[in-house]
């Protein structure tokens, strides 16, 4: 049996109030180190609820990230502080992360970004990589590489074909399918999932018949399968937060 408390929605105009504000919502309840599951939004928050979950953590983190892209930017559109840049924020705290990333469901980087992948030393197991070799390799791959190792899990909903999340900020053609990640996903279960995020779902673009709600629903409720300790869990709703408005506040 789970046991999911909602802390509501985090609101804020400037990264530090975006901090404090999710200091303040994880803090609502008297859990005991239960997991979190944050929900957003653009796919910036990732970087303050990684942060703030390693701070409470007391160790670093690593991270594994679902996207079509690789975010790995160190400024876009003229800003350090934006979707595109998550990652190399995340890489920047050097005290809460442990600097191995893990990208799975890529398909749509650049050669600057391949380039800091590989000079980096980070892993990406892209959609050829997931249609070639078979969702059970490339999830055993991912598992051995998290094995004993607290991480966060980022789930943006365009590492799914636009088939199947149609509403979401950056479609890209020749994603992964439903089942594709929930069979990656299954193999993550028993890793220290300390928090994760699903996020970029976008309602203005959405479908008339609300695929990627549906969707977005079912993969709630697998990462809560797949983080829930024996006794608890805790959901954290999170809104909308754009990278331009934080960027320019």
């Amino acid at each position: 049996m789970w046991k999911v408390c909602d802390h509501g929605n985090a609101r804020a105009s400037s990264i530090p109030a975006l901090k404090k504000a999710l200091a303040e919502a994880v803090d609502l309840h008297n859990h005991d180190h239960p997991a979190t599951l944050f929900l957003g939004g653009d796919h910036f928050i990732t970087y303050p609820c990684f942060s703030l979950v390693a701070e409470k953590y007391g160790s670093p983190l690593s991270l594994l990230y679902f996207d079509a892209h690789p975010d790995l930017y160190e400024t876009y559109e003229g800003t350090s502080y934006s979707h595109a840049t998550v990652v190399s924020r995340i890489l920047d705290e050097k005290n809460l992360s442990s600097g191995t990333v893990c990208y799975a469901g890529t398909r749509a980087s650049t050669r600057e970004q391949n380039e800091r992948i590989s000079s980096l030393g980070l892993t990406a197991h892209t959609t050829h990589d997931v249609y070639e070799k078979g969702c059970d390799a490339v999830g055993s791959l991912i598992r051995s590489q998290f094995q004993n190792k607290p991480m966060y899990l980022s789930l943006d909903l365009d590492c799914l074909d636009p088939a199947f999340a149609p509403g979401v900020g950056n479609p890209q053609p020749g994603g992964l399918t439903v089942r594709q990640i929930l069979d990656i996903l299954h193999a993550l279960a028993g890793l220290e999932i300390v928090a994760a995020d699903l996020v970029e779902y976008c309602p203005g673009a959405e479908s008339e018949a609300r695929t990627t709600a549906f969707t977005s629903a079912i993969l709630i409720k697998e990462l809560m399968g797949i983080m829930a300790k024996p006794e608890s869990a805790r959901v954290i709703r999170n809104p909308f937060v754009s990278g331009d408005s934080l960027a320019h506040s």
